[in-house]
């Protein structure tokens, strides 16, 4: 297959974070996030555990400005028919996730699937393709500090309205969204979907948007790069800190640990990793305000991962910037692999299915570093042929041909 322009208009940083947010989401899927004991959180836990998903979505979002107006100084919001026709293309290629992302659902693998929430988000975020950086900053740092806000007050709503027991568990799915739920109990989808599933699209969206803001930068400067990396650094560590410093006043660890039902035992290590930590029961409390916990939707938890989304994607576009040319040949399978994200996910998901039981015996590490190399090698060898993705290809030829012709 001929390289397009396509391949050869994309940001290689910005491919080696979604590579890296790639492998990241694997690994909370294979590996362990707390130790056997459960009091101690594992590296993957650590290093990976919400984080790569919040990444994988700010991604998203950078990816959205760079088909509405492109990178670079002299890029700009599209505006007019242009902007209607990226309109048209995010919808249908949203539509086209979505029926992928349902379908996921009927594989046989313990896997939160992102993509029925992530198409959600591309339709949510339609309406701000045309918004330059200084707007998309405002509606970014709004809607990450006060949807979560607005998200305890619906849940505070709702479990005085039905009690805490009966929303919790009768108002989400519990499970991965299937073509079924569509047809059988849509309602409860929907909900599901925008409030209280894994990726809660009133709080997500704020990772997308920050994302347009990201992506509207002049990301081919060192300067912009390494102040995304710093800032985002900055922003991390002062959401952390903070988090930790609230769970440190009198009666919250306590009132955590009996909220959540973790038990103050294993409480430190489930607010790192949000192993299995179920923050529903306290969403309406205020101590859930001090959460940092990843998946919690807190707003403590959305500002810490962005921090770490612009860490890694500055510190990505500062790698591929310094390192031009032939001296980017090492970071190939990792840029190629963010090259094919949807590919990718849904090959390990495939897979994760398929190989169930002949690989139920295998080191958690050593089956780790299988799906890991297997990334990176078909990364090395789409980039190299300057091939498009299986399910790229096919979903950007779809979408461009329903949208209508290029104005």
């Amino acid at each position: 297959m001929a390289q397009t322009p396509a391949v050869r208009r994309r940001i290689p940083g910005v491919d080696a974070a979604r590579g890296l947010a790639l492998l990241g989401m694997i690994a909370t899927h294979l590996a362990g996030l707390v130790t056997a004991h459960g009091t101690e959180p594992t590296v993957v836990g650590l290093l990976f555990a919400g984080k790569s998903s919040a990444l994988f979505a700010t991604l998203a979002g950078v990816g959205l400005a760079l088909l509405s107006g492109g990178a670079g100084s002299r890029a700009a919001p599209h505006r007019g028919p242009l902007l209607a026709w990226d309109r048209r293309r995010v919808a249908v290629r949203a539509v086209l996730i979505f029926v992928l992302g349902l379908a996921c659902g009927f594989l046989d693998m313990n896997v939160a699937v992102i993509l029925a929430h992530y198409a959600v988000l591309f339709l949510a975020a339609l309406p701000f393709l045309h918004l330059g950086a200084r707007a998309l900053a405002g509606w970014a740092a709004g809607w990450i500090l006060f949807s979560p806000v607005a998200a305890s007050l619906l849940s505070a709503a709702m479990q005085s309205a039905l009690g805490g027991a009966a929303y919790v568990d009768g108002w989400r799915l519990w499970s991965n969204p299937t073509l079924m739920d569509l047809f059988a109990r849509p309602g409860l989808l929907a909900w599901d979907l925008l409030f209280t599933g894994y990726y809660p699209v009133l709080q997500w969206l704020g990772y997308v948007l920050f994302g347009l803001f990201l992506g509207r930068l002049r990301l081919e400067r060192l300067s912009v790069a390494g102040l995304v990396a710093a800032g985002g650094a900055a922003v991390a560590a002062v959401a952390y800190l903070l988090s930790r410093g609230l769970q440190s006043l009198p009666g919250v660890t306590e009132a955590l640990a009996a909220g959540t039902g973790a038990g103050t035992r294993a409480l430190s290590a489930e607010l790192v990793t949000g192993a299995s930590l179920s923050t529903e029961q306290v969403q309406h409390l205020p101590v859930w305000f001090t959460l940092a916990t990843p998946h919690s939707g807190a707003p403590l938890d959305l500002v810490l991962t962005c921090g770490t989304s612009a860490l890694v994607l500055g510190a990505c576009l500062l790698l591929t910037q310094v390192a031009r040319g032939a001296l980017t040949w090492p970071l190939m399978p990792l840029i190629g692999a963010g090259a094919l994200p949807l590919t990718l996910y849904v090959g390990h998901l495939v897979a994760l299915d398929v190989f169930e039981s002949a690989t139920a015996d295998w080191p958690r590490a050593g089956l780790l570093i299988a799906y890991w190399v297997g990334c990176l090698v078909a990364g090395t060898v789409f980039r190299g042929f300057g091939w498009r993705g299986p399910l790229e290809w096919p979903l950007a030829r779809v979408s461009g041909t329903l949208a209508g012709a290029r104005p």
